[in-house]
């Protein structure tokens, strides 16, 4: 007859705890690195997640130059980022629009475009900013022709 095995894997190991005993606690760690995905980027100096969000929301809203094709590229691409962040892309109601100059709005895409985490908002961002120089210099070229 076959006896039945009722230890366990610590007293196969050597290591048992009395009846009615707490088990020993897992070791705890401060930083473990498998949790590194859930750190926020600010803290390694990248823009925040309401930094970026407010750059989305402000590109959305800001006139844009160019072709059809492209500005509905534009403002697909804005939005599709705009809800990986959780954000509704058009502005709630009775907020004011974006009241930065052209200028401005492309000095801060400049700004932005090394702070973020996010390797694929980045190239499209970097797209969009090579659309809206184009844009610029052909305004800037029509109005030096008229």
């Amino acid at each position: 007859m076959r006896r039945a095995f009722s230890r366990s894997a610590d007293e196969v190991n050597g290591r048992r705890n009395p009846p009615g005993a707490e088990p020993e606690p897992s070791p705890a760690y401060s930083s473990p690195p498998c949790f590194l995905h859930e750190l926020d980027p600010g803290y390694l100096g990248y823009l925040g997640r309401e930094e970026v969000a407010a750059l989305l929301r402000d590109l959305f809203a800001a006139e844009h130059f160019g072709t059809l094709l492209e500005a509905a590229w534009l403002r697909c691409m804005l939005r599709r980022h705009l809800a990986g962040l959780g954000e509704a892309s058009e502005a709630p109601p009775g907020a004011p629009p974006a009241a930065l100059s052209r200028q401005a709005l492309l000095s801060r895409l400049r700004d932005a475009l090394p702070r973020l985490h996010d390797a694929l908002l980045r190239r499209d961002l970097a797209d969009l900013l090579a659309v809206l120089e184009r844009g610029a210099t052909r305004c800037h070229d029509r109005r030096g022709q008229a």
